[in-house]
């Protein structure tokens, strides 16, 4: 392998420090797995390197995306179906309370993965990136109204999903 440059190095370092948590967020919302997507997220980059090293990328952002997103699919292809691994939630004093936090993470886990993958990103985006509807309707190539009409309907259709598993305002039946 070839020895990366400091001028390279240093865009690498600064686009993963500038992009890497909102790509990480994207192919979260591709796999439900953290672990999955962030080992997406650190193949692309090493997959990068050698071509940010022949400086030939115009947009370096939508190249790692493209790139992690296709390394999941390849991950997705090579296993049938990824399985969303499980985010460690803090301890808890009572184990009960616990038991059923555990059992409500499942539940909104298993919502989420019956939703579309745009709905998913769309979700994401918004309510773990906290991104306003502008910057969203930007990197998708849609006005800011569409992603206030998608995201409607999106949360609709998570409200629902959560009805039909026995979960309403937050809490499970």
């Amino acid at each position: 392998m070839e020895k990366l440059t400091d001028e390279v190095r240093t865009k690498l370092e600064r686009l993963y420090r500038e992009r890497g948590r909102e790509l990480w967020a994207r192919l979260y919302a591709v796999c439900l797995d953290a672990d999955l997507a962030m080992d997406a997220l650190h193949e692309a980059f090493a997959r990068f390197a050698p071509a940010a090293q022949n400086g030939a990328l115009r947009n370096p952002a939508a190249w790692l995306y493209k790139t992690a997103r296709n390394w999941l699919l390849d991950q997705r292809r090579g296993e049938r179906r990824v399985q969303p691994g499980r985010l460690r939630l803090a301890e808890p004093n009572d184990p009960s309370s616990e038991v059923l936090r555990s059992e409500l993470h499942e539940t909104v886990r298993d919502a989420l993965a019956s939703l579309s993958e745009a709905d998913r990103e769309l979700l994401v985006l918004r309510y773990a990136l906290g991104w306003p509807s502008k910057r969203i309707g930007s990197l998708l190539g849609i006005s800011p109204a569409a992603v206030d009409m998608r995201l409607s309907r999106a949360r609709d259709r998570l409200a629902e999903r959560l009805r039909q598993r026995g979960v309403h305002d937050g809490t499970a039946r």
